[in-house]
């Protein structure tokens, strides 16, 4: 009990906002380790789980980390109580005949014996809680029952929903003015696949990944392909950098996994490094003209690498990928820029890339009227001067 007692002082001092956070990027961020794929219990689980015994040998407490959907089957302890101390993600406990409780770190669960129960992770979230028993009596067992269903489990809310309830008023007013007053303005322009393309860019341009880990499946069940997500987010990477989009590669990553989906997915690259520059280049004339041929060339020899890089590296290796075609890729690029905000020039170029693959103003006035919510208005007021200075200039 004296080492019990000593790991939960460490675990208050340790349990914040900030562990949370980092478990929705990436689950092997958090102080407590992840342990190994849960194999000895699995056919009593739904989804994967990991167990890090923190102190075996003297019957400590073990970390048990649950993949997003990831929950055990309904189970009963005989003659002892289970403590649940969660330290990272979202997740919840269920006993039956009463309300679901909500885990966030920091939450402490005492199970009483002989209460039906199962614990998981949220949909959208990792999870991991510490567990331990005590007030263990002479003939002390576990019983495992039957799995929770997907009906069951579907009932509870994701943990971006948790806001509806402790934020519900300010909640419903956004929702209503995103989802409803925005949505019907811009529906004739832009049907629900290609806006909730176009949220996903716009999220990983503002690095809003709280929200795009809560609209990726939405999006998905909109239509949107996981190979679409996929181009999405390596295109971003042109745009944004490796440092700004490798927590959104995780989370869609953890999130088509939680769907069932096979990773990696069917390759969609069409050039070799030998053969990039020269369809990159192709790329550029699709969607700015003929002047792009000898673009790579030109510059301050300095610096003249950088255009070589644009050709080769940003179109070449992800324009020329199949999965979405110019059109679509030119639109992103406008949500992206749009959404981090800060290159005015850089946007009103591919404002004209647009025009130039078939994307008009009155689309571009929808999409970010559609993203206005998710970036604010200065940045969507900018967006919107960019549009109106290129029209200006025909």
């Amino acid at each position: 009990m004296r080492i019990i007692t000593t790991i939960l002082a460490l675990l208050l001092a340790v349990v914040n906002i900030n562990a949370q956070e980092k478990m929705k990027e990436n689950v092997n961020f958090n102080v407590w380790p992840k342990g190994e794929l849960n194999t000895a219990y699995a056919k009593y689980f739904i989804g994967n789980s990991y167990l890090a015994p923190l102190d075996a040998d003297n019957g400590g407490p073990v970390n048990v980390t649950f993949e997003p959907r990831c929950r055990n089957n309904w189970h009963i302890h005989h003659k002892s109580v289970q403590v649940l101390v969660c330290v990272a993600g979202h997740g919840w406990y269920v006993e039956e005949g009463k309300e679901p409780v909500a885990l966030h770190p920091g939450v402490v669960v005492a199970i009483p014996a002989e209460a039906k129960h199962w614990h998981g992770a949220a949909k959208d979230s990792w999870m991991q809680h510490l567990t331990y028993m005590t007030k263990v009596e002479e003939g002390a067992s576990n019983e495992w029952l039957e799995p929770v269903t997907d009906a069951e489990y579907d009932k509870l809310p994701a943990s971006s929903a948790l806001l509806s309830v402790s934020d519900a008023e300010y909640i419903g007013r956004f929702e209503a003015f995103a989802y409803n007053e925005v949505v019907e303005q811009v529906k004739k322009q832009l049907d629900d696949r290609t806006r909730y393309i176009c949220y996903i860019a716009t999220l990983l341009g503002c690095q809003g990944i709280d929200k795009y880990r809560e609209l990726l499946p939405a999006a998905l069940d909109k239509g949107v392909t996981p190979v679409e997500v996929k181009e999405i987010v390596y295109q971003a990477t042109a745009y944004l950098g490796m440092g700004r989009i490798h927590p959104f590669l995780t989370a869609t990553n953890e999130i088509l996994s939680a769907r069932g989906i096979t990773l990696p997915l069917a390759s969609q690259q069409t050039t070799t490094m030998e053969t990039r520059r020269e369809a990159g280049t192709q790329a550029q004339v699709s969607c700015f003209g003929d002047g792009m041929l000898d673009f790579w060339k030109s510059g301050p020899e300095d610096s003249r690498h950088i255009n070589r890089w644009l050709a080769d590296n940003c179109f070449g290796d992800y324009y020329t990928r199949t999965g979405l075609n110019l059109k679509m890729r030119e639109l992103i690029t406008f949500c992206f820029l749009a959404a981090q905000g800060g290159c005015e020039p850089q946007l009103k170029g591919h404002i004209a890339g647009n025009y130039h693959v078939g994307n008009d103003k009155d689309m571009l006035i929808a999409v970010i009227s559609s993203n206005l919510p998710f970036i604010g208005y200065p940045r969507t007021l900018n967006a919107l001067n960019c549009i109106r200075s290129l029209e200006a200039a025909k």
